[in-house]
């Protein structure tokens, strides 16, 4: 659920709260008194225009949206670019580029029908070359080769693309919001001074266009986009910041207006100035995970260690609210999200103990501390050392543990460190994070690259794939089942899905809608401080 929360920076904000962020109001001075003067006629009221929407761009990397790695510039991507499906802040695909898209029987070819009418930023129209071109870019790019892994082959007919896949899976279209795009050739764009020269970006069908001016380059309405009568912002400058330093600054001195952060990055800390910070849903999972043998080998241990994390109270204070508490490995925001099988690995000190007991530890009255045999239960918990976030995650998980009875040693190891133990099975708890695709697969953990701890279990892999082939009325009971035999086996033990924040300078705009995919989604429906366009609502 989008968050609206108003920050205001203490190092600037809390001396001038009383003077609305506009420095001390002027102090009366004594004079002698005023003569009479004729009143002032009146002047016609014009409103003011609206506060400007400044973004940032790097000029040093690439504005292609598919094969570009700037985070800078992927947050642009939005505002030129659709793609065939857009995910809603409940993780829903919702058509955009797409009319309709079905499934053979097998579960393996998809037919994805085009929407009719729509056009490049140039007035180019739409075709399905177009979008299997696209694919097949975002196929070999390091920036979507994984969601697309499982893609055999894509093909264009005359109004739909055909999108073969060599493992079956129901829910392909919430894969599917991957910017469609017209390439512009070798024009070039102006780098930075001494820079090598990068292709223009190219064309897309979103509400903007990027359009050249001089050095720079700020993004333009774009003339063929549907509601574009409705953009509040005929154009937006963007200002060059190559460096997390140079943006924050340019942020606190007003030459960009809007930016988006993770909180729970060191970054954050930087931005100050008079802002307000809308959250919105991500699919990155913040979790411990666990060595599928010595202690951990037990499910009823890993289940009691589950119990032993409160969420609630991590989320509210480790990471100041910004994020989605979950016990699952898929957002409570989705539909597919079971509460029932949530609350078998929910806080519950007391069920954790009964657990232990049942894995066969004792608990010394004395100490408190659980037993096997005359050996203590004791476990190490590996973070890294760079991030303070974690670390605090991780004294608050150490604690939650210790209070079960347990003796926890936290290992804080710098990144290579971290890794290497992470790859040597060095731990037996250790907090990761990840980003999960829009689907929610959470394959990765459980079969792939990131199952540090070796685990498997036939059941739940079985469970998995039924789970992904599933479509229609059969998902969600298929996805009841997964959560099921993920609760009793328990391979890892999610915490929460961390929330982005959009910040704009304070007073500049309402209504604010970002999502995952778009931080400036439906900026057509925004409220622009000063804008007549408020008025046209009004009478419409």
């Amino acid at each position: 659920m989008k968050r609206l929360t108003r920050v205001l920076a203490l190092c600037l904000c809390g001396l001038l709260a009383l003077a609305g962020c506009n420095g001390p109001a002027p102090q009366p001075t004594a004079s002698a008194e005023p003569s009479p003067s004729p009143a002032p006629a009146p002047s016609p009221t014009v409103p003011p225009d609206p506060a400007q929407l400044r973004l940032g761009w790097d000029p040093t990397a690439s504005l292609h949206p598919i094969t570009g790695d700037s985070q800078v510039n992927q947050e642009l991507t939005g505002l030129v670019y659709q793609g065939l499906y857009e995910l809603d802040n409940t993780f829903t695909p919702q058509p955009v580029l797409a009319r309709s898209a079905s499934v053979g029987e097998d579960g393996l070819t998809w037919t994805i029908t085009l929407a009719a009418g729509t056009v490049f930023s140039d007035g180019t129209p739409l075709t399905a070359q177009h979008v299997a071109a696209s694919l097949e870019a975002a196929r070999a790019s390091p920036l979507y080769a994984a969601r697309l892994a499982e893609a055999a082959s894509v093909t264009a007919g005359e109004d739909a693309v055909y999108i073969t896949l060599s493992v079956p899976n129901g829910n392909l279209p919430a894969l599917l919001d991957i910017p469609i795009v017209l390439e512009q050739g070798q024009t070039a764009q102006s780098p930075e001074e001494g820079g090598e020269q990068l292709p223009a970006p190219p064309l897309g069908t979103g509400c903007y266009q990027y359009q050249q001016t001089g050095d720079g380059m700020s993004l333009q309405a774009n003339p063929y986009y549907k509601d574009a009568s409705s953009l509040p912002y005929a154009a937006i400058p963007l200002t060059a910041v190559s460096e997390a330093a140079e943006r924050i600054a340019a942020f606190d001195s007003g030459d960009i207006t809007a930016v988006t952060t993770d909180f729970t990055s060191p970054y954050a800390l930087g931005y100050s100035s008079c802002y307000e910070a809308a959250d919105y849903p991500t699919t990155s999972l913040l979790y411990v995970g666990f060595r599928a043998s010595g202690v951990c080998g037990s499910a009823e241990v890993r289940q009691a260690f589950s119990r032993a994390f409160d969420r609630d109270a991590l989320v509210s204070v480790e990471l100041s609210g910004h994020g989605d508490p979950s016990a699952l490995p898929v957002s409570p925001l989705s539909g597919e999200y079971s509460k029932a099988a949530a609350a078998r690995l929910e806080y519950d000190p007391d069920g954790a103990g009964q657990l232990l007991s049942q894995a066969g530890y004792t608990r010394n009255e004395d100490d408190g501390l659980f037993y096997n045999g005359a050996a203590p239960l004791a476990v190490t918990l590996a973070v890294n050392s760079d991030n303070d976030v974690r670390q605090a995650v991780a004294a608050e998980l150490a604690g939650g543990l210790e209070a079960l009875g347990v003796t926890v040693t936290v290992n804080h190891l710098p990144w290579g460190d971290f890794t290497a133990a992470l790859a040597a099975g060095q731990f037996d708890l250790y907090i990761g994070e990840v980003r999960l695709p829009g689907d929610f697969d959470p394959s990765a953990l459980l079969t792939g690259a990131l199952n540090y701890g070796g685990f498997y279990h036939e059941g739940l892999s079985g469970a998995l794939a039924r789970w992904k082939a599933a479509r229609g009325d059969q998902r969600a009971q298929a996805a009841h089942a997964l959560w099921e035999q993920f609760a009793q086996t328990a391979p890892f033990a999610p915490l929460c899905f961390k929330q982005g924040s959009l910040l704009m300078r304070w007073g500049m705009a309402s209504d604010l809608q970002p999502t995952r995919g778009n931080p400036y989604a439906n900026i057509q429906q925004w409220t622009t401080t000063g804008s007549d366009i408020t008025t046209r609502r009004e009478s419409e």
